[in-house]
């Protein structure tokens, strides 16, 4: 579904914004983009559908001008992995590298030999969010694949010029690309954050995410009715959906996210660069209806 939006994307300063709900399975059919426009504080969504990984790769590292994309994946791995993997490496960048380098298979063997010493630990930004499983968890939710398809992908829009926060951007105008997740920001809207993708409540619980998702998330989003029937048939699609409003958070407020603490500052840990940090909004909770 496209909306023709004339000459608004036109306007000085608009904002590309995109969400994605991203998978890593084989079958390469379940990763969703929600596009959109911001303007002025509302956010106007142009189509929402699913798109292989290799268009979205595309897609992103294509775009021109300001652009904000939120992406439901793990950026990185723990330290303690990272250090069993690659042990020189200082940021993520290096494992995107590596990981760009080798097969699912070589990543999973080293994945599950960690795990069987260690367990699954989860990275430093996670244990904010209660709702976060560790990066190398691989009952359901079968986060590897997600996490190593996710992290060959960034090796490429790195590449290609894209600015990956907490790392240093490459330019003022890149396109910013941020860890999201979709639970931990309904959670902070005070919207359903469980139950609403399978069960015997996930349509109603669905539902009362796409009534009520704008005036809880404070984003304007005329047009989302458009969008509606598609959100309630799945939940990838509303995913993304809550992704995107996720990166006009952004755009609009980098103080309601928990944020890393910055290199200049005397708290700064630089695990944060290792392994990436996950952007939620924390200051909206919400109370009644």
């Amino acid at each position: 579904m496209v909306r023709n939006l004339g000459g608004y994307n036109a306007r000085k300063n608009a904002m590309r914004i995109f969400g994605v709900d991203f998978s890593g399975a084989r079958t390469d059919t379940n990763t969703w983009l929600a596009q959109g426009i911001l303007q002025d504080g509302v956010l106007v969504l142009e189509s929402c559908a699913p798109v292989k990984r290799a268009g979205l790769t595309e897609r992103l590292a294509d775009t021109t001008g300001p652009a904000v994309a939120a992406l439901d994946f793990p950026f990185s791995v723990p330290e303690s992995f990272a250090r069993h993997w690659l042990p020189e490496a200082q940021s993520m960048p290096q494992l995107w590298k590596a990981a760009a380098g080798m097969e699912y298979g070589d990543f999973l063997a080293l994945r599950d030999s960690f795990v069987a010493r260690h367990g699954e630990p989860k990275r430093v930004a996670d244990t904010h969010f209660p709702e976060c499983y560790s990066c190398l968890h691989k009952a359901n939710p079968n986060m590897v694949p997600m996490t190593f398809r996710g992290m060959q992908m960034l090796h490429r829009l790195w590449a290609a010029g894209c600015a990956i926060p907490p790392l240093a951007s490459p330019s003022c105008d890149a396109m910013v690309l941020l860890e999201a997740m979709p639970g931990a920001a309904l959670r902070a809207f005070g919207l359903p954050f469980k139950g609403y993708k399978r069960g015997a409540r996930a349509a109603q619980l669905r539902r009362q995410i796409v009534e009520k998702l704008s005036c809880r998330s404070t984003i304007p989003l005329p047009n989302l009715e458009e969008f509606s029937s598609r959100c309630l048939d799945s939940d990838d699609c509303l995913d993304s959906v809550v992704a995107a409003v996720v990166a006009a958070l952004w755009v609009r407020d980098h103080g309601i996210f928990l944020l890393p603490a910055p290199e200049s500052s005397p708290e700064f840990n630089p695990v944060s660069l290792l392994e990436g940090w996950l952007y939620a909004p924390v200051f909206l909770n919400h109370q009644g209806g």
